[in-house]
């Protein structure tokens, strides 16, 4: 709302000097296309994510990955395997860590507010206690997915990570 009532502000101001200077004619097509631009981005802003656009996503992420971990409030640093497979727009995920499997399912979600981030959360279960992990995901430079994230609970001092890259077959 802030930027909408400066953007407001700036575009009455810059009408000003444009018609005091005499250039209104030739660039008011400019003006108004990038009126229009930013009017959109506000309006896409707010659009949230349907589960239509959830599907790719899960299709994208969905493999076998190694994980490396570092336990929340410890040193304590943990490798395994896990298994996402697309199920609609939410994900099905095995976890072997120590020798230890876990089934559960990872959802999309949005975060930061306005700014509507998507994230990959799931519950896993280290030693017996679950956390809450919230995962970020990007490409490498041969276009396979990575997956960072962090491990909390209530009460964590430290967060835990993990990096999941994926197995080539």
């Amino acid at each position: 709302m802030i930027l909408v009532k400066l953007f407001s502000s700036f575009r009455c101001w810059l009408w000003n000097v444009l018609r005091a200077l005499g250039v209104i004619r030739t660039l008011l097509p400019i003006i108004a296309i990038l009126f229009m631009a930013v009017a959109d981005m506000a309006r896409c802003a707010d659009t949230p994510i349907k589960p239509s656009d959830e599907e790719p996503l899960s299709n994208l992420l969905a493999g076998e990955y190694d994980l490396i971990g570092r336990k929340p409030d410890s040193t304590t640093t943990y490798t395994g395997r896990v298994t996402l497979r697309a199920e609609g727009a939410d994900l099905a995920v095995i976890r072997i860590v120590n020798g230890k499997t876990q089934k559960g399912i990872a959802r999309f979600e949005t975060v930061a507010g306005a700014d509507r981030i998507p994230v990959l959360r799931m519950h896993p279960v280290l030693d017996g206690v679950e956390y809450q992990a919230t995962y970020r995901w990007q490409t490498d430079l041969d276009n396979y997915v990575r997956l960072t994230g962090i491990l909390f609970r209530d009460g964590t001092k430290f967060s835990g990570l993990e990096a999941l890259f994926p197995i080539h077959q």
